[in-house]
């Protein structure tokens, strides 16, 4: 499955002291309260400056951590990420938004298996939380779990229909059992409301390669590769499938 956002989790927890001793607690709140306003009028740059000042100055609370550890995520660095995840998640273990920002964390650095009781958690605290079940799915999928995490997706879907990492799990899952006209509904909702969305686009072609049409599959593919948006790991993968074209439209003229 491509990349996929966090959902719309926010729970406060109220500032702590620290072990290096007694804080001022209207100072923190004012920051707190900064960093809510800044990510409110979307300045998401400005409300991670003032997290990382606010962590380099001892204030411990999930926002800060979450929005520390997004700026080491943007950067690359996500073993450090991680790590400061893992330290808030010990540091505040019932916030949900530090669980579902670590189980995302692990899911990018491939940890499949360490992921998937995050997202657990999040469902036993939200079974309503539909993104939750949509990324749980993923998961479940990365790990060849194709039962599971079709019934992941399903549940998303029941919750929340317009959610289109369910739709696109559901494409997913009907290509790997050779549905492509399920999978085909599936993937153009998902073009539909956002076009050039690569997971979309390779079930499409495995549909047009089942089909035989190799035109329209060869010209999805070129296209998703020429897209700048589309990160490297796809392209290989368009690339592998035109390959596939190539190589089933060379059986063709041969029989």
């Amino acid at each position: 499955m491509v990349e996929f956002r966090s959902g719309p989790i926010k729970l406060s927890v109220p500032p702590t002291p620290s072990a290096a001793g007694p804080r001022d607690a209207e100072a923190d709140r004012a920051q707190l309260q900064a960093m809510e306003q800044a990510l409110a009028a979307g300045e998401v740059e400005a409300a991670v400056a003032l997290a990382e000042a606010a962590l380099a100055g001892g204030l411990e609370h999930p926002l800060v951590f979450n929005l520390a550890a997004e700026r080491l995520e943007s950067e690359g660095r996500f073993g450090d990420a991680l790590a400061l995840l893992d330290r808030a998640h010990k540091r505040f273990p019932a916030d949900l938004g530090l669980r579902q920002a670590l189980g995302l964390c692990l899911f990018r650095l491939q940890r499949f298996e360490a992921a998937l009781p995050h997202f657990d958690a999040l469902i036993a605290a939200q079974s309503s939380f539909g993104h939750a079940h949509a990324a749980r799915g993923v998961i479940l999928e990365a790990l060849d779990r194709a039962d599971e995490a079709e019934a992941a997706f399903r549940t998303a879907h029941d919750l929340e229909p317009e959610n289109l990492l369910a739709i696109a799990g559901l494409a997913s899952t009907a290509s790997r059992k050779d549905d492509h006209a399920a999978a085909r509904r599936f993937a153009e909702q998902v073009l539909a409301a956002e076009p050039g969305y690569p997971d979309a686009v390779l079930v499409l072609a495995r549909a047009d390669l089942a089909e035989r049409d190799f035109a329209a599959g060869e010209a999805r593919l070129q296209a998703m590769m020429a897209d700048p948006r589309v990160p490297p790991p796809m392209v290989k993968l368009a690339q592998a499938m035109l390959d596939q074209f190539a190589a089933d439209r060379d059986r063709k003229f041969d029989a």
